[in-house]
């Protein structure tokens, strides 16, 4: 019985260990590579000062392309999709470092989304979100072990742009956009 938990916890260790160094090996390559990709969507991108965020927006707003997220607290866009016929509610709101975007962090759900309704859940929206964002940014994510659950994120990572996708609730996907740029001077 031992063996058996021991050779387990190996394996566990073993993969969380090469895909943690995938995502590290990537991320090096990518900073290396010295490209930067500061266009998200919408028009938004790394580095505008939060007027130019506001003003965008709300030029946005006035061609009737995004309104204003629950509590004004974030801005909403709806994603049309196929998949089951009702568009994918997007909620996002940038962070500021010197008044500047340096990370967007946006939340998706169905907008059909309830508990009784099969397909509209966090595990086929990840997959959707996955492939809308690997069209919009023609790249693809690689799993990785989420250090803080026992589940897997998605990550990707071009230039100085990560995305990161994970699920935060039966409803809803978290996309986090990251100029790892500016995050690691941060931190220093």
């Amino acid at each position: 019985m031992r063996k058996k938990i021991r050779y387990q916890f190996f394996i566990i260790c073993i993969t969380f260990s090469c895909s943690m160094d995938s995502y590290y090996s990537l991320e090096k390559s990518e900073l290396d590579s010295g490209i930067r990709n500061d266009s998200l969507f919408l028009g938004i991108k790394f580095g505008m000062t939060s007027s130019e965020f506001y003003s965008h927006c709300w030029d946005l707003n006035k061609r009737k392309l995004v309104s204003q997220g629950p509590s004004n607290n974030s801005v909403r866009y709806l994603i049309p999709t196929k998949s089951i016929g009702q568009n994918i509610e997007m909620l996002f709101y940038p962070i500021f470092n010197k008044d500047t975007v340096y990370e967007v962090n946006s939340t998706y759900s169905y907008t059909a989304w309830a508990p009784w309704n099969d397909g509209t859940d966090s595990e086929y929206l990840i997959k959707e979100i996955e492939n809308i964002l690997s069209d919009w940014y023609d790249t693809d994510f690689i799993p990785v072990k989420n250090p803080k659950s026992d589940d897997f994120l998605y990550v990707t990572v071009d230039g100085n742009r990560r995305i990161t996708l994970t699920e935060v609730s039966d409803r809803e996907v978290r996309a986090r956009f990251t100029d790892l740029l500016t995050e690691k001077k941060i931190k220093k």
